[in-house]
């Protein structure tokens, strides 16, 4: 094996490479990529950035949150025409919306226990029906947009 180029001595309490043919110590080549562990380290704050940072967007809110006060909620298509959209409902909106659906359970409970099943099928062939299906999604959206408190 052939003698190597370079040889490593110390000098003045440091490593030195010394290139045997030049003849002198070997010179870091300015255009090396520069190593993480070279470069100083210094303790200053973090500079802010030149955009600020997006605002974390919040979802609608709902429930009593939702202006104040009242009730929010966000259509679907399969029972309003003019879906998807949020509807506030205040505290007149809610009760008449409490008494709708007390008189729906009670209604279809009755109907239920006093017909039985077969009520069940008469309603399920009404609720196949297009002109059935597109009547009731009509009135759903008249009496909703009627119960929004934020168009009004």
């Amino acid at each position: 094996m052939p003698p190597s180029r370079y040889r490593v001595v110390e000098q003045g309490r440091r490593l030195v490479v010394i290139d045997t043919q030049a003849g002198g110590p070997v010179h870091p080549v300015p255009s090396a990529p520069e190593m993480p562990g070279e470069k100083r380290r210094r303790m200053e704050a973090p500079r802010p950035s030149d955009r600020p940072a997006p605002r974390p967007t919040r979802p609608e809110p709902r429930g009593r949150y939702a202006g104040g006060e009242g009730i929010g909620f966000t259509t679907a298509p399969w029972f309003d025409k003019e879906a998807p959209r949020t509807i506030r409902i205040n505290q007149e909106g809610q009760t008449q919306l409490g008494i709708v659906l007390l008189v729906l359970l009670v209604v279809g409970g009755f109907l239920i226990a006093a017909i039985g099943w077969p009520i069940a099928i008469v309603l399920g062939f009404l609720a196949l029906n297009p002109k059935t299906r597109d009547g009731l999604r009509t009135a759903a959206t008249t009496w909703i947009t009627a119960l929004d408190s934020s168009e009004g």
